[in-house]
């Protein structure tokens, strides 16, 4: 099985097992759809998008205002919490593959953010060694 699958398959089945559904979760931006796409150094990818806070599989007929792209190397940084989104985009390792506003949409990297920062916490909280 690739490398960036598997290991996407197992952290979002962290965030299935212990993210409590609650439709409360970060409405901002609800409607609007970006996607990340996660290369790895294989050049296999997978696309994610962020809904109600959670990161998920992209459907393929999804139409997305923002397309990103990062490595498997950044996307685990910043679930590790050793590069934040903002220091990724400042450095080039966060990119805007293609947008249909030709901008970032502060919006949408606010919701990024704090998917990261809630699979982070649960990444730290139940897998990480104590």
């Amino acid at each position: 099985m690739p490398y960036v699958k598997t290991l996407i398959d197992r952290l979002l089945s962290i965030q299935e097992r212990f993210y409590p559904e609650a439709k409360e979760y970060l409405n901002m931006g609800e409607g609007k759809v970006s996607l990340l796409r996660v290369v790895g150094i294989d050049g296999e990818t997978v696309l994610l998008k962020c809904q109600g806070g959670r990161i998920q599989y992209a459907q393929g007929n999804e139409t997305p205002l923002h397309i990103f792209r990062c490595t498997s190397d950044t996307f685990l940084d910043i679930l590790s919490g050793d590069e934040d989104l903002r220091e990724a985009i400042t450095k080039g390792h966060f990119l805007i593959e293609s947008a249909s506003t030709g901008t970032i949409d502060l919006v949408e990297m606010e919701r990024w953010s704090k998917a990261f920062e809630r699979l982070r916490g649960l990444v730290t909280k139940y897998v990480a060694p104590k």
